[in-house]
């Protein structure tokens, strides 16, 4: 078989064979699919507009030259193309055809083209013999080392097939070091390329010396050099942004050796690892897609409809990996759980010793049908106390941080009497499904006794939302309006951008509206304003402002929400301490210390509440508020005291409603307007303001404070004090809490000295028929006798 020379020309999507084969007369200026290279410079061979391929009379191997600027014709009349690259020398082998078919394929289908003619399904046929030479076997002996002396083609030709490593290389993957060594180049490029492909870049081999020093460069270090063809309708897969990151290899005493390392890239990397298959170095065909890429061509499918049946494929079926690739990832997810679970392994034994040294610690697990834990919570007797005063409020915070197995780690967050942050619990999750979440509420309850908080506070989470509507429909449950407002700037950035102060209006209209009413109509017309009705993220925000909006909530006890429990508060818990990437064992370390920090500030705070604080006036109401509150709420009272200074009261209506008007600005007000309406019964002698602080934190506002100033109010009315904020809370509380126990003690402990009694009456009679029938008797008598006298005494 005479094998023909191929010109390949990207833009008219035209190729002629060169005039050894009398065929390429007939063929004309009819496009011929291009056998694409696939080396690690495959993208700089796309931007060669003008190369010619020429395969040799033995099949063996496919040269890549370049021609002079401006002397090749691609077809009478047509344009010349310019050429600027180097010249490139790719591999042979079925990988390599086949995957340039298919990057065809893709391209033609990308092109306004019509559907080709007969001439054009024949020039297919050609290229298909040319398949059919490139899977016979080579010839390469040549061993995998290389040498000075070198001719390099051996080795160009090894670099240049389609990578994708194997699953000991991906196991053992790891960043290239100074000093690493390896038997040969080939070697070194599959190491570096292994670690690219899990870290989200690719590799291409740059400049070397002699052959003994390689550069392996990230796929855009280079230039983009655009093109200055305006009729070219194909893209350029060249993307360049001079990045610096790149491994130096030398051949040193027979070995290839990392002599450089550079890590810092200057471009976004592949997010997700699933997505480096689509680089084109890391592009993979399996035997099932060139059998079935075969077959196409056999049956004279063009490129065109080929590329509609690829993709309706694909969009069938997704990625559904091939019999081998099964087998590959069952045993990934063997080996990863293995791993995971000599992990757990440990955790599990520094629970057992924390059991034994906390009376009080218990953990509990969560496995599948073979025994593998998926799932962690642990608390200690000291949170279940906590839980028993302060579980009126939870904050669940999945956004934090995860384990080196991906485990998302979950504290379960409250607050005490001092307005300080407590650790009720954690758990580290199989992952953020409402299932996974639902064994972690129903497990949380069980351990703190079945009591249900009063209100939750979670990031915006679907999987946890259907769990806590499933197990707590009755709790209050709100998202976390920095963590929606978070999520709504960087998935709006853009449009925002575009729209000019759209952003701080929205931002304004959540923060500063006082009824539902205000903030609804703002919204329809900061939507109108600017032309945002269409956007879907902000239609889903408005379809889901009832679950963050602060205005909605505004009657719900949610403790300073805003600045301190959610968001950065629960962090700060975390950050210093522990690492994203942390083993199991290091969260619970870390638990413990963050424990033993909690205890240490709750006893500071317990002692510096016994103590006088500085006063900024002569306001008898500030003194009374010093007595009564911890030190930090009345830091919180105080600051309160003081705004109230920055107003001036105005009787709207004779005792019974007052406008407050800001004269003076204080640092970091709640709402940023200059008019509030404070309402008193004059019955009751009850006040409401329209901001709401009361309800929502527990502590009076400034407005209020200032109408008291007003009337002549020197201490806060009883009414107005949350016993939760107060000193002697806890002390009472835990007071309540140890009677509780006893009284639960002492029951079991008759229970268990009744069932004692009865049991050893029961042996002595249990043979004698006669005298267990007159003690059954008795028992009927007694159990009559003790109904009637209760329900004597329930009459009384």
């Amino acid at each position: 078989m005479n094998t023909p020379d191929i010109t390949r020309c990207l833009n008219q999507k035209q190729l002629a064979v060169d005039a050894q084969m009398q065929a390429a007369d007939n063929l004309g200026e009819q496009v011929l699919g291009p056998v694409l290279v696939a080396s690690s410079t495959y993208q700089v061979a796309m931007a060669d507009l003008g190369r010619v391929a020429e395969v040799n009379q033995s099949g063996a191997e496919l040269h890549v030259e370049k021609e002079p600027v401006g002397k090749q014709a691609i077809a009478e009349g047509g344009p010349q193309q310019t050429v600027e690259n180097d010249q490139e020398q790719a591999s042979n082998g079925i990988d390599t055809a086949a995957e340039g078919l298919l990057e065809d394929i893709i391209l033609d289908e990308q092109s306004n083209f019509g559907e080709p003619t007969m001439q054009h399904v024949e020039a297919q046929d050609q290229l298909h013999d040319v398949t059919e030479v490139h899977e016979m076997p080579s010839n390469d002996t040549s061993s995998g080392s290389d040498s000075g002396s070198s001719s390099g083609s051996e080795l160009d030709t090894e670099l240049g097939k389609c990578f994708y490593p194997s699953f000991e290389a991906l196991e053992n993957s790891r960043p290239p070091e100074v000093g690493m060594k390896f038997p040969t180049l080939e070697d070194a490029e599959r190491f570096y390329s292994t670690h690219a492909l899990l870290t989200g870049f690719a590799v291409r081999r740059g400049s070397n010396y002699r052959r003994k020093k390689f550069h392996l460069q990230c796929n855009r270090s280079g230039k983009l050099k655009p093109t200055q063809d305006l009729q070219r309708k194909r893209k350029l897969n060249v993307l360049g942004s001079q990045c610096q990151a790149k491994v130096i290899v030398k051949l040193h005493q027979e070995q290839w050796e990392i002599t450089g390392v550079k890590h810092e890239h200057n471009h976004p990397l592949c997010p997700r690892r699933s997505l480096t298959r689509f680089f084109l170095d890391h592009k993979y065909l399996s035997s099932e897609e060139k059998s079935f890429l075969g077959v196409l061509q056999q049956s004279r499918v063009n490129p065109r409809k080929a590329m509609k049946i690829f993709r309706r494929m694909r969009s069938n079926f997704g990625n559904t990996p091939s019999s081998k690739e099964k087998d590959v990832h069952n045993l990934q997810c063997v080996e990863q759980w293995r791993k995971e679970n000599s992990d757990v392994e440990t955790a599990l034994k520094r629970f057992k010793e924390l059991e034994l040294r906390n009376l009080g610690f218990s953990y509990t697990m969560q496995t599948d049908e073979d025994t593998i834990v998926r799932s962690l919570f642990w608390t200690d007797g000291r949170s279940r106390v906590d839980y028993e005063i302060f579980g009126d409020f939870v904050s669940f915070d999945t956004t934090y941080s995860t384990n080196k197995h991906n485990m998302p780690f979950t504290p379960i967050i409250g607050m005490n009497n001092h307005g300080r942050i407590l650790l009720f619990g954690c758990a580290l999750l199989q992952d953020q499904k409402a299932e996974t979440f639902k064994w972690m509420i129903q497990t949380f309850l069980h351990v703190m006794g079945g009591k249900m908080p009063r209100a939750i506070i979670t990031d915006q989470n679907e999987g946890i939302t259907e769990a806590i509507a499933e197990v707590m429909p009755q709790v209050r449950h709100r998202f976390c309006k920095l963590n929606v407002m978070r999520k709504a700037d960087e998935m709006l950035g853009a449009f925002m951008a575009a729209r000019g102060d759209i952003n701080a209006e929205l931002h304004s209209l959540v923060d500063n509206s006082l009824t539902q009413k205000e903030f609804e109509e703002g919204w329809s017309v900061l939507i109108d304003r600017y032309d945002a009705s269409e956007n879907e993220y902000l239609r889903l925000l408005w379809e889901t402002r009832k679950s963050w909006v602060p205005v909605y909530f505004r009657a719900d006890f949610y403790l300073f929400i805003e600045s301190a429990v959610h968001g950065e508060g629960t962090n700060l818990l975390f950050r210093d301490n522990v690492l994203p990437k942390d083993r199991i064992e290091k969260f619970i370390e870390q638990y413990e210390r963050m424990q033993e920090n909690i205890v240490k500030t709750e006893e500071e705070d317990t002692l510096q509440s016994a103590t006088e604080p500085a006063y900024f006036s002569m306001q008898p109401i500030e003194k009374h508020a010093a007595h009564v509150y911890t030190r930090q709420i009345f830091l919180k009272v105080q600051k309160e005291l003081y705004y109230s200074t920055a107003l001036n009261v105005h009787e709207i209506q004779g005792g019974s409603m007052y406008r407050l008007e800001k004269v003076s600005n204080y640092e970091n007000p709640e709402f940023d307007r200059n008019s509030f309406e404070v309402l008193v019964e004059a019955g009751t002698h009850a006040f409401r303001c329209q901001c709401a602080k009361f309800t929502r934190d527990g502590i009076l506002c400034c407005h209020i404070f200032r109408v008291f100033t007003q009337l002549g109010v020197n201490e806060i009315p009883a009414q107005y004090i949350v016993p939760r904020w107060t000193r002697k809370f806890r002390e009472e509380q835990l007071k309540e809490y140890e009677e509780r126990c006893l009284k639960k003690t002492e029951n079991k402990r008759r229970y268990a000295m009744l069932l004692r009694k009865m049991a050893g009456i029961g042996k002595g009679i249990c043979a004698d028929g006669a005298k267990s029938s007159c003690f059954l008797l008795e028992l009927d008598n007694i159990q009559e006798k003790l109904a009637t006298d209760g329900r004597r005494k329930s009459r009384k």
